[in-house]
């Protein structure tokens, strides 16, 4: 009895996919008659109908679709028969034009790179439906090249410590929208990342500004690293720096006094004390009454050191404190 019922569960399980699909696709036809689920129709999104570029630069037309489904956005000029592109596929030769799409986004940008006088005219973004929906842009080019202006910066420090992280900064700024890439060179070499010696490179766009924003950095420095930074854009703007790195880790050397200066100074001092010795002052160290006398003894026998080995200005300076030590000594006595 038990193995009939386990049977028959296993018999309605594998009835049960069929079943299912047919349940789906009557759901669908009953909703659809009774217009519970309705087809939605492809609509455009608020983007220019006038582009204005200058002879050289990189033209965007810009068509943008909700509820695209399983349709394709097909490019096409108006004055011509044959569409420009289907979907993600260019029909024309001409390697310039190119469409650009990401997956699940709704933007499908016809580009027009190194724009020229003959690209100029009304473009049309149609959507293949049986309905009769288009969206038109017109294109104008200006027949002189883009003014050149000084459109790229690169910041960052121009010393860096050996083993700190060095990261320099370019920013790029094109006329009509923001450059295609940056690259970076070092001494001539293009720079590549590489997470051995722990060089990255970041990229990212604010077309707001126009602007491409690009960062190199290294995470430890070393003394190869030294050299002249260049920052090039894809419009051939360039910009360089100049980095220097530290070996901060080298000792200092300190100077040292000369043993000749040392060994005179002392003989200085100890002919000072002989002379006092002579003069019946005795034993400086000996009577604790004459701790002044001793204190000023000793500064001139510095003062005395001085004498013998500065240069004129400090022999004058030096000869003077002489005198106010020896008037101070002959009062204290």
């Amino acid at each position: 009895m038990l193995t009939r019922t386990f049977g028959y569960l296993v018999t309605w399980y594998n009835l049960l996919p069929p079943f299912a699909t047919i349940y789906y696709i009557l759901y669908i036809m009953l909703g659809v008659i009774h217009g519970t689920i309705t087809y939605r129709l492809p609509e455009y999104c608020d983007t220019p109908s006038n582009v204005t570029c200058y002879k050289g630069d990189r033209a965007i037309l810009q068509c943008c679709v909700k509820y695209l489904g399983t349709k394709q956005v097909i490019w096409k000029k108006v004055n011509e028969n044959f569409a420009l592109t289907y979907g993600e596929m260019v029909f024309v030769s001409d390697p310039d034009i190119s469409i650009d799409h990401l997956p699940h986004r709704e933007e499908w940008n016809l580009i027009i790179s190194n724009v020229q006088t003959r690209h100029a005219g009304l473009y049309e973004c149609q959507i293949s439906t049986k309905e009769d929906l288009r969206k038109y842009v017109q294109l104008n080019v200006l027949d002189e090249p883009a003014p050149r202006r000084d459109a790229i910066s690169i910041d960052g420090p121009q010393f860096v410590d050996k083993g700190k992280k060095l990261v320099l900064t370019c920013n790029a700024t094109g006329q009509m929208f923001p450059p295609e890439d940056i690259d970076w060179f070092k001494d001539g070499q293009k720079i590549k990342q590489n997470q051995n010696r722990g060089i990255s490179i970041a990229k990212f766009r604010i077309a707001k500004t126009k602007m491409l924003h690009s960062q190199m950095e290294i995470d430890k420095a070393d003394m190869d690293d030294k050299g002249v930074y260049i920052c090039r854009s894809s419009d051939l703007a360039i910009t360089s720096t100049n980095v220097i790195v530290l070996n901060g880790s080298a000792k200092r050397s300190r100077k040292k006094i000369p043993p000749k200066l040392d060994e005179n100074k002392h003989n200085v001092m100890k002919s000072a004390e002989t002379n006092h010795m002579k003069r019946g002052g005795g034993n400086l160290n000996a009577n604790p009454n004459h701790s002044d006398t001793s204190a000023s003894t000793s500064a001139a026998c510095n003062l005395a050191f001085l004498l013998q080995n500065g240069n004129t200005c400090t022999n004058l300076l030096t000869m003077l404190c002489c005198m106010f030590v020896a008037l101070h000594i002959c009062n204290r006595t």
